[in-house]
């Protein structure tokens, strides 16, 4: 049972539960009004949809300020810039912005990230090569600091690229300020292929990257795990398609059975479904593209009470070996992933915690069941971090602090800007206490 006047909060893993308090936030006022009530020494902690994956969205035993409340949208036509309240998420801003036949420039695979939480996990997507990461479109931001105080920064200050990436560590985002991009249609004209082998898709994705705004891959991390996959590459249409064109949630939904749906045989057989279904060809709405899971409400209960970790990291090119190890050693396992995505980045962001840079990033979902897992992570983690590697801290629930600075080296540079920014050390998260950040 949680502690008298706490409850209990879990990132989109659901593999890490902790007790907490949660104000909602409507305003400046109510910010700061939350701001003093809070008498403890666990602080508080930015929240809005709970969509990252580990403990960055946890504070336990301190209070948590869901921002979802900030709801304000207000778009200018002419100027294509959108004044955004935190609150608001990619899904409502896509909404929004298709009426004046602009869109974000930078959309991850989920519309249902709020304003704030995509400054502070500086998302990326399947365009990142051309786009780069979120902050690229984030002219200026609002923050609400420890001491009631409320700044606003732009990308010539350094405060704005600590926020950037942060972690929710340097305060409460209010508003922002994005640049839209134009378009043309409400679709993105599709195309994809197979192919049989990892070195095959890395080809592929490497000569796309000229001539498609958006490159993904999905890889088949089953069975032989060779790294076959369908590749998939697009551009914003000329023409709509009918339907929804951006995330609504989805008509199907996965039951709270508490049951893991997930091992080697039902993943290996979905993979090759996946690997055989009929390729996309022509116009497909924005929505289904940019966040197909999006289609199925409560995905992440497939793998049952227990929950799954996500794991991200880039690796710089030359050092593509350690996908054969990677997958050696997962087959060694019998350590099946259905969601295995592979995607090439552009140059990384100013942010001094931001996640993408130049190179390869590979997504996996894993139950945390699976034996053995976390021990050949951990080493492979030590293997990243030796070339030059890093993992995406968004959605990590289980690194060890001792290669945050190996894998950030201007971590330091950010605590620096951090302290500046919050003296009183008032802004606080698991993550931050067990990655040692602050």
């Amino acid at each position: 049972m949680p502690t008298k006047g706490l409850e209990y909060f879990s990132g989109w893993g659901n593999n890490i539960r902790a007790p907490g308090k949660m104000q909602r936030v409507t305003s400046i006022e109510s910010a700061r009004q939350a701001l003093e009530q809070i008498s403890d020494g666990r602080g508080a902690l930015p929240v809005g949809a709970f969509r990252s994956y580990g403990d960055s969205a946890l504070n336990s035993g301190g209070t948590l300020l869901d921002a979802t409340g900030l709801k304000s949208i207000d778009i200018n036509p002419d100027t294509k810039i959108a004044t955004l309240g935190s609150g608001v998420t990619i899904a409502e801003l896509e909404r929004a912005a298709l009426k004046h036949n602009l869109f974000p420039p930078v959309v991850p695979g989920t519309g249902f990230v709020t304003m704030g939480g995509a400054v502070a996990a500086d998302i990326h997507g399947k365009s990142h090569h051309k786009t780069g990461s979120f902050s690229r479109s984030v002219r200026s931001m609002t923050v609400l600091l420890s001491d009631g105080s409320v700044q606003k920064y732009s990308n010539a200050d350094d405060e704005f690229w600590a926020t950037v990436g942060g972690l929710g560590l340097t305060g409460l985002v209010l508003e922002l300020e994005v640049l839209l991009r134009e378009i043309k249609s409400n679709a993105v004209d599709v195309s994809e292929q197979r192919v049989s082998n990892l070195s095959q898709m890395l080809e592929v994705l490497s000569a796309a990257d000229q001539d498609y705004e958006h490159t993904v891959a999905w890889i088949d991390l089953s069975g032989n795990y060779v790294g076959r996959g369908v590749v998939s590459l697009g551009n914003y249409g000329e023409r709509s398609v009918k339907g929804e064109a951006t995330s609504s949630g989805g008509m199907l939904s996965v039951p709270s059975t508490g049951a893991n749906l997930i091992n080697p045989a039902t993943v290996r057989a979905f993979n090759e479904m996946w690997f055989r279904k009929p390729l996309k060809e022509g116009p497909v709405a924005l929505g289904k593209y940019m966040h197909p899971l999006d289609g199925v409400q409560n995905w992440n209960r497939i793998y049952g009470s227990a929950g799954f970790l996500q794991y991200q990291f880039v690796i710089e090119e030359g050092q593509e070996a350690l996908f054969e190890k990677l997958f050696a050693g997962l087959r060694q396992l019998k350590a099946a992933s259905f969601l295995g995505v592979l995607k090439k980045f552009g140059p990384g962001s100013q942010g001094y915690l931001s996640f993408p840079k130049p190179g390869w990033t590979l997504t996996l979902d894993y139950s945390v069941t699976v034996k053995g897992l976390e021990r050949f992570l951990h080493d492979f983690d030590e293997e990243l971090a030796s070339a030059g590697g890093r993992i995406y801290l968004i959605k990590d629930s289980r690194l060890s602090p001792s290669l945050v600075p190996i894998m950030y080296p201007d971590l330091i540079r950010w605590q620096s800007v951090r302290e500046k920014m919050d003296p009183l050390h008032l802004w606080q998260s698991d993550q931050a206490r067990r990655l040692q950040l602050c």
